[in-house]
């Protein structure tokens, strides 16, 4: 994931490596891992630092050039310190019987874009519904890092002063109703004259290749099913990018603060989806900790409550007004068709007959997605 080293990841649910572990080994490896993270800190500084004193005019920092300023944030090492505990707000969230002081203190460390992408995944939303109750904290940990690392950087060579806004934004296919979003430093005024540049950067999450777009759409037998089943695999690498198998798998079976914010995140993308798990407390269920299961608990979330075989079956359902649509391949399906890609599928249909219209809707999903990247856009002006 970029490079970025952390206590806990943002999508790992807050749990805590460390704690998890708990060997010697791995109280040394934290040791060095701070170690290592206070010199990449310290010499993104220096690096930092002689980048805007020292050289010639021209290799001089340009406080007004945004390509600049991305290219300074791109390549600064930033360290960050937030907190997990705002899933105490959460109804869903059960928290351990013992909580230590400072259990829900987190850090992590890393390039300040891929920073900034982790805070829009952290931050993701299905529809109206958010899914970690932290992402505000992470979100401000990150712009909070970002201001001080550009503190002496805001100012051009004749020390005009500068300001930067940057925004992360991350959706799996464009205009999903899956989407997040974070922002560092001061909205510019809208009538500024204001310098812009975008970059791509990996959003940490697994990528969907071409060929498997390709092949899971090929596999239907008309568009319904080609979507629906290219939903379905969109939505397993989903799941598998915010909660891994093994170690979800980890979590679940373990005690305390681990297994708790794990819990917590299941249920609470289950309630964003349409899908209820059984009380994590009674035997029987994935997420109970006697019996617990990553890997069903993952297809509840992926499927919904009727289970893989039967998503063909339901695209009455999951098209039509009936029914709410239940599990994450059921909401992203019903997005792609109804609300996300619907102009260009409209536009599709008007232009070509049924062949060619059907490579065109294969191509649009293919150009539509990408689960692996998020924007920054970097902005900057003079007030």
């Amino acid at each position: 994931m970029r490079g970025r080293h952390s206590s806990s990841g943002a999508r790992d649910n807050g749990s805590n490596r460390s704690i998890r572990n708990g060997t010697d080994e791995r109280a040394v490896s934290t040791v060095l891992d701070v170690a290592l993270a206070l010199l990449l800190i310290s010499a993104s500084v220096l690096v930092l630092g002689l980048y805007l004193e020292d050289g010639t005019e021209a290799e001089r920092f340009d406080g007004t050039s945004a390509e600049r300023t991305t290219e300074t944030l791109a390549a600064t090492t930033l360290s960050i310190q937030y907190d997990v505990g705002g899933v105490e707000s959460s109804d869903v969230y059960v928290p351990p019987e013992l909580t230590p002081p400072g259990a829900y203190e987190r850090a992590e460390y890393g390039p300040a874009t891929g920073l900034l992408a982790d805070a829009a995944v952290t931050n993701a939303r299905i529809g109206d519904h958010e899914l970690l109750a932290y992402g505000d904290e992470y979100e401000d940990a990150v712009d909070g890092s970002i201001g001080s690392a550009l503190v002496g950087a805001d100012r051009d060579r004749d020390h005009h002063r500068h300001r930067v806004y940057a925004v992360a934004v991350w959706e799996p296919y464009e205009n999903a109703s899956i989407r997040g979003t974070a922002t560092a430093g001061e909205r510019p005024p809208v009538d500024e004259d204001v310098g812009s540049a975008t970059i791509a950067v990996s959003s940490g999450l697994p990528p969907l290749e071409e060929a498997a777009i390709r092949d899971a759409y090929d596999r239907g037998d008309d568009r319904e099913e080609g979507i629906a089943l290219v939903a379905e695999l969109l939505a397993e690498r989903l799941v598998e990018g915010y909660f891994p198998p093994e170690q979800s798998q980890h979590a679940l079976e373990s005690q305390g603060l681990d297994r708790s914010l794990k819990v917590y995140h299941y249920r609470e993308t289950a309630a964003a989806v349409g899908v209820e798990f059984d009380d994590p407390d009674d035997e029987g269920g994935p997420l109970s900790r006697s019996t617990a299961n990553a890997t069903a608990a993952n297809e509840r979330l992926v499927y919904g409550e009727r289970g893989p075989e039967t998503i063909l079956d339901d695209l009455q359902e999951w098209f039509g007004d009936e029914d709410e649509p239940n599990g994450l391949a059921a909401v992203i399906a019903d997005d792609l068709r109804n609300d996300a890609l619907a102009p260009e599928l409209k536009e599709i249909d008007r232009k070509y007959d049924d062949e060619t219209a059907d490579e065109r809707v294969e191509d649009l999903l293919v150009e539509s997605i990408a689960l692996e990247e998020a924007t920054i856009t970097v902005q900057t002006w003079e007030p």
